[in-house]
Formats: structure tokens, C-alpha cells, sequence
């Protein structure tokens, strides 16, 4: 199915894990911000949250993140850090650092995760 992809629909989900990035570095700088405007800022992060997601839904997409899931053969994503672990290991997602994107149920993009031992 990926190769029948157009131009656009890559750009658009390349495009999508740029703007989930900004939304996640927004969303952090909000606890900088001064109490009065926190309330605002949520607002406008949810938003815009809603909003890519809205867009994506148009062409049967999503962005796909993995906080707090088992690290598993088939999971759309790839460990920055799975050298770090032995093949024992059960392994969970502390922290995704790219989406992947997904059309349909068939990933355009993988993400790129960071992976802790499991408690």
C-alpha cells in the first residue's frame, strides 16, 4: 500500500510529526508560563491538537503515539535506545520522540520512541 502513496499524502504526514512536536514543546513551555495564562494556553494546545487530528482524519490518517506501551515486535516504532537492553528484558515506551503516522491501519511513518525496563 505504501508504494500507491502520493507526494502529498507523504508531505502531509511528514508535516503532522513536525506539527505534533511543536504542539508537545508548546504543551511544556505552558508550565513556564504565568498561572493567569496557563488556562488560555491549554486551550489553544488542545485545539490544535484537535485540529491535526481533525486534518488527518480527512485522509484516513493518524499520528500514533506510544507513551507507556510494551516495546513489541510489529509496534510501529523504533528504539533509539534498545542496545541498552538485554532480549530478557520487557521492555515500555517512557517517551515517544516521533509519531508514526498511520493510514488506515498501514504505518507511513514509524515513530521513534525511548524505551525503560518495565516495573
Amino acid at each position: 500500500m505504501t508504494d500507491k502513496i502520493s507526494d502529498e499524502i507523504r508531505s502531509l504526514g511528514a508535516l503532522a510529526i513536525e506539527y505534533w512536536k511543536l504542539c508537545g514543546a508548546f504543551e511544556r513551555a505552558i508550565a513556564l508560563a504565568p498561572e493567569g495564562q496557563r488556562g488560555r494556553l491549554e486551550s489553544q494546545a488542545r485545539y490544535a491538537s484537535e485540529r491535526l487530528g481533525a486534518i488527518l482524519g480527512n485522509h484516513d490518517m493518524s499520528v500514533v503515539d506510544f507513551d507507556g506501551r510494551t516495546f513489541e515486535v510489529g509496534l510501529a516504532a523504533v528504539a533509539v535506545n534498545v542496545d541498552e537492553f538485554s532480549a530478557d528484558d520487557v521492555l515500555v515506551v517512557e517517551r515517544t520522540l516521533e509519531p508514526a503516522v498511520v493510514i488506515g491501519t498501514t504505518p507511513l511513518a514509524s515513530g521513534r520512541v525511548y524505551l525503560r525496563k518495565a516495573s
